[in-house]
């Protein structure tokens, strides 16, 4: 992953970005995901969170008693989740280190019982790195475990766009994102860090070209990203009333060709 991500983040307040009802339904549904696959589990499941970001499931899930291990490549976040992992008494169930998801180097094979990579995939312009993500993901989980991908769907970025960066709507930036899905921090199309994009059908040939059996798929937010102006307004049951709305769809095919971040789940054989 490059030094460019990780310059982005140092700088980038991670743990603003579920603060708005618009952003919370991301959050909201990855933990849905989540605690759909860890019921299956041990009751006291090991976790790689890797790519953990400032720690907001690293942290929510050690707090339920699971034993978690958070990696980042911005020392920032590190720091930051071993100061709230510091602050709530976590120590016995939280760790944190410095660490890429291309290279799990110094874990071993078959250590966790799930591997979350909520971060690491999108931003990784390498078609070998993705593959050495997922391929490393797969290496410590253990047989039956569950590996939790989220990615970041092409066809939202357009739309997108469209709406809150408009400067952006030309026709280069659309022939990369159907064509390349490739963008590198600082060139003259890129409205972001080092981003990938890709379709709910690839990241499913990924995903099983690692060896993993695809169980659930979503759209962490479908539209919701797109037209954050109008949920973040909404009042407190309208807002229930759209998440749930939400909830109950966004395993739909067509909603998550639209979602802007997608979460894909697979099992590892027994």
């Amino acid at each position: 992953m490059s030094e460019q991500v990780a310059k982005f983040y140092q700088s980038y307040n991670e743990d603003s970005r579920f603060e708005r009802p618009s952003r919370a339904v991301e959050y909201m549904t990855t933990i849905h995901m989540i605690d759909t696959w860890l019921s299956q589990l041990p009751p006291v499941s090991s976790i790689l969170d890797s790519g953990a970001g400032s720690g907001a499931y690293a942290i929510h899930y050690a707090k339920q008693g699971h034993s978690v291990k958070a990696i980042d490549i911005t020392p920032k976040h590190i720091e930051q989740i071993q100061a709230k992992s510091l602050q709530l008494h976590l120590n016995d169930s939280l760790q944190a280190e410095i660490g890429n998801a291309t290279t799990l180097s110094g874990i071993a094979n078959e250590s966790f019982d799930m591997v979350i990579c909520l971060g690491p995939y999108y931003h990784l312009t390498s078609a070998a790195d993705r593959a050495s993500c997922l391929a490393e993901s797969m290496r410590v989980l253990r047989p039956g475990g569950i590996l939790i991908v989220a990615y970041i769907n092409k066809y939202s970025i357009v739309p997108m766009l469209a709406v809150k960066e408009q400067s952006y709507l030309r026709s280069s930036v659309v022939e990369k994102v159907l064509q390349e899905g490739v963008f590198y921090d600082g060139a003259e199309d890129s409205f972001w860090t080092d981003l990938y994009v890709t379709s709910p059908e690839q990241i499913e040939q990924d995903v099983l070209a690692a060896n993993a059996q695809i169980v659930d798929h979503a759209g962490a937010d479908g539209i919701t990203h797109t037209i954050d102006g109008s949920i973040d307004h909404l009042e407190e049951n309208m807002y229930q009333i759209w998440l749930d709305y939400h909830l109950q769809t966004c395993r739909e095919r067509s909603i998550l060709g639209l979602s802007t971040h997608g979460i894909i789940v697979g099992r590892k054989s027994e």
